[in-house]
């Protein structure tokens, strides 16, 4: 899990402060204007990582987005809901985002048609990208939308603000 502390920016620190002092309906509306665009922007950063069919059925299409008044919550594979072929995203991720070696000498026992059994030699990590610590789709999305989310967490509560200041000038 990656976290930004709000203490290596003051800017995103005042913000955090200036959110206690919101009403609850304020607050309410900012989350949900929020949480649209940050959902759209994680997605759409993961998509472009994501190189291959499954990659996207276990990564982008299982990307959620989940906003309190202390923290944005990116999520990827985290549905507990099997995909069509049985394989659960948030039991099986490991090796879609980060690789597999590869075993080449692996054998598995098969049925014939004519109801002989023979084995033979088959990768099951071939679908597999080589093993990779930095991770494929979603820690390079991560590097590249949390100063997107950041901007956009700052700018929706500046423009709240302006705008509930505005309402109680007029009003």
């Amino acid at each position: 899990m990656l976290r930004v502390s709000a203490y290596s920016s003051r800017e995103l620190l005042t913000v955090l402060r200036g959110l206690r002092q919101l009403d609850r309906e304020t607050k309410k509306h900012l989350r949900q204007g929020l949480k649209g665009m940050v959902q759209q922007a994680w997605q759409q950063t993961l998509a472009q990582h994501a190189n291959t069919a499954l990659e996207t059925r276990m990564l982008v299409s299982t990307a959620r987005v989940a906003i309190s008044d202390q923290n944005v919550r990116l999520k990827s594979a985290s549905l507990s809901r099997k995909l069509s072929g049985g394989l659960s995203p948030s039991a099986h991720y490991g090796p879609v985002e980060f690789g597999a070696n590869p075993l080449p000498n692996a054998t598995e026992q098969v049925r014939s048609r004519k109801g002989g059994t023979f084995t033979r030699r088959r990768d099951p990590h071939r679908p597999f990208k080589r093993p990779n610590r930095q991770g494929y789709v979603v820690y390079p999305s991560i590097a590249s939308v949390v100063p997107r989310v950041l901007a956009m967490y700052t700018q929706t509560f500046l423009r709240a603000i302006h705008e509930a200041l505005e309402g109680k000038s007029n009003g």
